[in-house]
């Protein structure tokens, strides 16, 4: 039976005891503190449901859709500062209550040693669950509460680890509309016995009884992953990464007091099990250091609830598509396994007769091996910085940036021309830049002379939102009053961008060697009766759109989002949503012409 299932292996999810159907199995804790399952044998009738079910023994059957990235956070900053992160999550919840439904989630014990699944359908409900406890919740009974609120044609918004919501569907056995799932980026579980002994040892060294714990709390910013604590008695306790012994035994260790099962979990993967995933956007690039001070959050859309969910709370929050890769850069625990501390087991050890933050500091003594990994890392960011300088055009970036009317910028991002970049911009032409800096002539190889072009004519305008790079040997020009509309994109050597009349790139576009998007023919062509017949047609390239090597797009083409256009293709006309879109143009005779004109094309007339 389940309690025979190896320690490795076992998540403490909670969920066998509800499944059986004699009340056979219940829990008790280990001595590290997780809960594993006990079979009381006079009672079991050896059905094997609770092991035929349990989400760890069986195949993945919950994966949803590859997803999709955004960077978000709450446009309320009361709740952003008091959420762990961006406050997407209160967001997601505040608005399923008022549509009425159910929130089901984590909060903490009245003493606040401990953590356990609830469920509330009020405000006051979700301020309990409302951030992240960072160790083990209890979930027992959790599973059953859920199925009756569903039978009874309740929606149901579910949020907890991703082993605890493959329990959930693997308890329900099927697939209920009214149920939608949130999980999250989790680095793993912590001990509840850990966490337990941290809060005595600060209840004694206070002389007084916990009344607040708030785990990555933002007084000095979001990125300081500090802990924050109430006490009775009116003193307070607020420590940061460099100096919580909680936070240093979870983060800089690697996890110290994690779960053993933690170390091998099989939800570290993609696509993932619910509908939702939720995080911190650790390591994105290009934000304001206000926003960096506040908390972002990552969001990955997995399935259509999913997008329904995040589609209710667009006007409630501040959101950017961003890169998957980006993401998973920052947040290695979203596919990476963690290697289990050396000292894990000293620490439990020593826990049973020494005080947390002892037992903390006895383990976590960085070995040699371990100091040069981080005076390389050092070194190297430190020779990546001093390089971006070397390749910056320093007279430029001081002329365009700040003593320049072309260019616009928002606070914190900049307009950055390496080496070789040459601009011809009009005076009445301008470039307007939020969100993360745009770089020109980028990538370049070292000792070369090749140069970018960008060239602006009359009041010719580019909207870059959320900035771009773009490869030396490019080649961008923008035609009087044309608009060149751009998210977040990346041109490799020799790509080049025309626009007479408008050009929009979505976020997250990729345009390889020699790629060219133009809008118009640029010189006329005559019907029989001496009419022009190619006038300029604004092009659309949705967001996650490969360009491949030597592609062409023409004007009045489409390309819809998530799609990839083979080598050498040309593009002229609309494609959908997630196409590969192939077919090499090798010449044929598509209408008769009576000649053509060197002038350029003037707007069609209406």
């Amino acid at each position: 039976m389940i309690d025979k299932i190896v320690k490795e292996k076992c998540t403490g999810c909670n969920m066998c005891a509800g499944i059986c159907p004699r009340n056979a199995i219940y829990y008790e804790s280990d001595k590290e503190g997780f809960s594993v399952p006990k079979v009381d044998y006079d009672k079991c009738i050896k059905c094997g449901l609770c092991v035929k079910r349990c989400p760890r023994l069986i195949e993945n059957r919950y994966k949803k859709d590859v997803p999709k990235v955004y960077a978000a956070w709450a446009k309320d900053d009361e709740i952003r500062i008091q959420s762990t992160s961006g406050g997407i999550y209160y967001i997601l919840a505040q608005n399923f209550i008022k549509n009425g439904g159910y929130i089901v989630g984590s909060v903490y014990d009245k003493d606040y040693k401990g953590a356990h699944h609830s469920v509330g359908n009020t405000i006051e409900d979700l301020k309990k669950i409302m951030g992240s406890k960072y160790f083990q919740s209890n979930a027992e009974g959790i599973y059953g509460q859920v199925k009756d609120l569903l039978e009874g044609d309740k929606k149901v918004l579910f949020c907890g680890t991703p082993c605890q919501s493959a329990a959930l569907q693997s308890f329900l056995d099927k697939q209920y509309e009214n149920l939608y799932i949130i999980d999250f980026i989790c680095r793993g579980v912590n001990s509840p016995l850990a966490y337990k002994k941290r809060i005595e040892e600060l209840e004694e060294e206070h002389n007084s009884k916990v009344k607040l714990v708030h785990l990555k709390n933002k007084k000095t910013g979001w990125q300081s992953i500090a802990s924050y604590v109430e006490f009775e008695n009116g003193d307070t306790y607020h420590k940061d990464k460099n100096t919580s012994p909680w936070v240093r035994g979870f983060i800089g260790c690697k996890g110290l007091f994690m779960r053993n099962s933690c170390y091998d979990c099989k939800y570290r993967e993609l696509p993932r099990i619910s509908d939702i995933t939720i995080g911190d956007f650790w390591g994105i690039h290009g934000m304001k250091s206000e926003d960096m001070f506040k908390g972002i959050s990552c969001i990955m859309i997995n399935s259509k609830k999913g997008k329904d969910l995040f589609e209710n709370i667009k006007e409630d929050i501040v959101f950017q598509q961003r890169n998957l890769d980006e993401m998973l850069e920052g947040n290695p625990a979203a596919i990476s396994k963690l290697e289990k501390h050396k000292n894990r087991d000293k620490f439990f050890k020593m826990l049973e007769t020494e005080k947390f933050s002892k037992a903390v500091e006895a383990c976590i003594e960085e070995d040699k091996e371990t100091l040069i990994k981080k005076v390389f890392r050092k070194a190297n960011s430190v020779l990546k910085k001093i390089n971006f300088v070397l390749h910056l055009d320093i007279i430029k970036f001081i002329k365009y940036n700040f003593f320049s009317e072309n260019v616009i910028r928002h606070k914190g991002v900049y307009l950055i021309p390496h080496k070789g970049t040459v601009l011809e911009l009009s005076k009445h032409s301008r470039i307007y830049i939020k969100g993360r800096n745009l770089e020109l002539c980028a990538c370049k190889l070292r000792k070369s002379k090749t140069e970018m072009y960008l060239k602006m004519h009359g009041n010719a305008k580019w909207y870059v939102n959320n900035g771009a790079q773009i490869n030396y040997n490019s080649y961008i020009e923008i035609h009087n009053n044309a608009i060149l509309n751009t998210k977040f994109f990346t041109a490799n050597c020799g790509a080049v961008i025309v626009c007479a009349r408008k050009i929009n790139i979505g976020e997250d576009v990729m345009m390889s060697r020699n790629a060219i998007i133009y809008d118009s023919d640029f010189h006329q062509v005559f019907d029989k009766n001496m009419k022009g017949t190619n006038y300029p047609k604004e092009v659309n390239i949705g967001d996650h759109v490969w360009l491949t090597t030597n592609v062409t797009v023409l004007k009045g083409a489409t390309i819809g989002r998530d799609s990839i256009v083979s080598a050498k293709t040309v593009v002229t006309k609309k494609f959908p949503e997630n196409s590969i879109i192939a077919g090499e143009s090798n010449g044929r005779v598509i209408s008769g012409c009576n000649g053509w004109s060197r002038k350029a094309i003037k707007s069609e007339k209406k």
